[in-house]
C-alpha cells in the first residue's frame, strides 16, 4: 500500500480515547472516521467530532470499514473486540495490557500471526526519544555490566478517578493499568525476568485492587531492580510528572527510573549518565554527562507508526507476542502479592 491518509476508528471514549481522537485529528497522516463506546452519554464526543457514533462497534465496522482502529476499552474487552476486527481484516492499535487474563492472551498472540493481520500494542513510552536514547546508552555497553536499577511509580489520583466501577475491582489497580508500562520497559531496557517478589497494600483506598506495592525483580542476565509503585501517594517521582509527555501533568526537574552497571548509571528521563574517567574507583570523582535529545510526544509518534503498519510499510514495534512477555511478569508479580512467595517465571 502507498503512502495515504488512513481512515481511523476509535473504540473507548474515555479519557485516554479522547486523548487518541485528539492525536488522530491533529495526524495530517490520518481521518477520524467513527467513535464506538457502550456508554450512550459518549455521543456527544463523536458529534463534536463530527463522525458517527455507534454503541455497537461491530456494526461500526461494518457500517465504517476503516484502515485501522484503535482499541481504547477496559482491559478484559480488549480481546473480543481486536478479534472481530480480526475477522474482517482491519488492523488493531489495542492499549496496553492486550489482556487481563494471561492464557487468553497467548492464544490471541497465535490467532493474530495465523490471521496475518498487523497488531500493535500501545505500550507508548516505547516512542520516548529519551527511552531510546537510553536503550543506546545500555546497548553500546556504556554502563557495563548492568547490577541494579530502581523504577518508582508513586502518583495520587484523585477520588473520582474512582468514580467508574471497573477501576475499583479486581483486574484493575496500579499494577495492571500503570505498572505494564514499567514493565515493558524494564524488559524493554535490562532484559527479561527470571522472578520476581512483591508485597501490595490497599490500605490507603480499601478497594478490591490494591493501591500500592513493592516488588523485586531478578533478570535472567543476573541484574536486579526493585519497583515502587502507588496510586494514592503524593510525589513527582512518576514517569507523567518527570518525562514531559503530557501537558495535564506539571513538569518536574526529577527522574523515575535508575539504572546501574559496572561502568556508569543512567537516570530516566533526564538522561544523567555518571561514569568515571578510566578504570571505576569509588575514591574518584564521577563526572556527569547529560546528551541532548529532541523532545516527541510518543502517543503521536505511535500513532505515526500505526499508520506506517497499517501501509505495511513497517511492522510493529511491540507485537502481542512481546506483550504477553510483559503480561506474565505482571501476572507473576500479581501471584507473588498473593502467595507472599518468590515466583519464577518459565
Amino acid at each position: 500500500m502507498t503512502n495515504k491518509q488512513v481512515n481511523l476508528a476509535v473504540i473507548g471514549a474515555g479519557a485516554m480515547g479522547q486523548n487518541h481522537i485528539r492525536f488522530i485529528q491533529e495526524e495530517i497522516g490520518s481521518e477520524l472516521v467513527a467513535i464506538a463506546d457502550a456508554y450512550e452519554g459518549a455521543k456527544n464526543i463523536a458529534e463534536k467530532a463530527g463522525v458517527p457514533f455507534y454503541q455497537d462497534y461491530t456494526k461500526m465496522m461494518e457500517d465504517v470499514k476503516p484502515d485501522g482502529i484503535i482499541i481504547v476499552t477496559p482491559n478484559h474487552l480488549h480481546l473480543p473486540i481486536a478479534r472481530e476486527a480480526l475477522k474482517r481484516g482491519i488492523p488493531v492499535l489495542v492499549e496496553k495490557p492486550i489482556s487481563d487474563d494471561l492464557e487468553d492472551a497467548k492464544k490471541f498472540a497465535k490467532e493474530s500471526k495465523a490471521a496475518n493481520v498487523p497488531v500493535l500494542v500501545g505500550q507508548h513510552r516505547r516512542y520516548n526519544p529519551f527511552v531510546n536514547a537510553a536503550k543506546q546508552v545500555i546497548d553500546r555497553g556504556e554502563l557495563g555490566k548492568l547490577t541494579v536499577a530502581s523504577f518508582h511509580y508513586m502518583i495520587y489520583k484523585e477520588d473520582n478517578y474512582f468514580d467508574v466501577e471497573w477501576r475499583r475491582k479486581k483486574g484493575a489497580g496500579p499494577i495492571l493499568v500503570n505498572l505494564v508500562h514499567d514493565v515493558d520497559l524494564l524488559r524493554y531496557l535490562i532484559g527479561e525476568v527470571d522472578a520476581v517478589q512483591a508485597l501490595s497494600s490497599s490500605s490507603a483506598r480499601g478497594f478490591e485492587t490494591e493501591d500500592s506495592a513493592v516488588v523485586n525483580v531478578h533478570f535472567k542476565s543476573g541484574a536486579l531492580a526493585s519497583m515502587t509503585l502507588s496510586d494514592a501517594t503524593v510525589s513527582p517521582w512518576n514517569w507523567e510528572a518527570t518525562a514531559r509527555e503530557d501537558a495535564q501533568y506539571r513538569p518536574f526537574d526529577a527522574d523515575a527510573y535508575f539504572i546501574g552497571g559496572t561502568k556508569g548509571s543512567l537516570s530516566l528521563p533526564r538522561l544523567h549518565h555518571f561514569a568515571y574517567n578510566g578504570e571505576p574507583s569509588w575514591h574518584k570523582p564521577l563526572k556527569l554527562v547529560i546528551n541532548p535529545v529532541d523532545p516527541q510526544l510518543p502517543h503521536k509518534m505511535q500513532l505515526k507508526h500505526f499508520i506506517q503498519v497499517i501501509l505495511k510499510n513497517e511492522e510493529p514495534i511491540v507485537t502481542p507476542d512481546d506483550n504477553v512477555k510483559t503480561l506474565e511478569t505482571l501476572m507473576a508479580i500479581k501471584q507473588a502479592t498473593e502467595t507472599k512467595e518468590l515466583v519464577t517465571l518459565s
